[in-house]
């Protein structure tokens, strides 16, 4: 590991929220609390919930798009192959994917989410299969958060975030493979989320829109 390297572990970057304060506040009053997290636990989102009665999901979900997998349909229409029917294909390989990793005890039902900027390393199939496979953990109240990245090429990509404070984001650079970025307007991400509409946005400096996300449920729960 680089000087660098180990530097930026032991002082990462944060960034201020306007967002993740109001979605705390709207959990001070719930006993227990059951948090999703895309990423990899870091110390400082557990420091964050240790005071309170709550359980954190690290899901690492990141990895799980390594090596994507690859969906061919056997149907074909003369010499062209079924697009859409390879597309379904796909969406079935990814859901498998997501279903095996997301396979919380029965009864688990999260309140938080946060997807900080796992979205933007998806594409729509990939992005609306992940979905789905979360949709049955989630409460009617679930709120989310996320970093939806707006043009292509943007610098502040392949980091791990955190919870420092209610008002305060902690930012490493990433330690697992960097991943191709899709750069969508907000709208199409959303239209990805079944269960979540976009409560209130904030377009950052660095050029990444930050979401706030309010269930919208439509799945019947086991």
């Amino acid at each position: 590991m680089t000087l660098a390297a180990r530097e930026s572990l032991a002082y990462p970057e944060t960034l201020p929220t306007r967002l993740v304060p109001d979605l705390l506040d709207r959990f001070q009053k719930v006993d227990y609390l059951q948090v999703f997290d895309t990423g990899f636990a870091v110390p400082e989102t557990i420091d964050h919930f240790v005071s309170r009665k709550c359980r954190l999901h690290f899901s690492a979900a990141y990895e799980l798009l390594q090596n994507p997998p690859v969906a061919t349909s056997s149907k074909r229409d003369g010499r062209l192959i079924d697009k859409k029917a390879q597309d379904q294909a796909l969406y079935q390989a990814w859901r498998e994917r997501f279903d095996q990793a997301l396979d919380f005890p029965q009864g688990t039902r999260f309140d938080l989410c946060f997807f900080w900027d796992f979205f933007n390393y998806t594409d729509d199939i990939a992005l609306k299969a992940f979905s789905d496979s979360l949709s049955p953990y989630l409460k009617d109240s679930a709120v989310g958060h996320a970093y939806v990245l707006l043009k292509e090429g943007h610098p502040v990509l392949h980091r791990s975030f955190g919870v420092a404070a209610k008002d305060e984001i902690v930012v490493r650079p990433a330690h697992w493979q960097a991943l191709p970025a899709y750069a969508r307007p907000q709208a199409r991400v959303t239209s990805m989320l079944q269960d979540f509409r976009v409560n209130h946005s904030v377009l950052r400096r660095d050029g990444l829109l930050e979401i706030s996300l309010k269930a919208q449920l439509a799945n019947t729960q086991p």
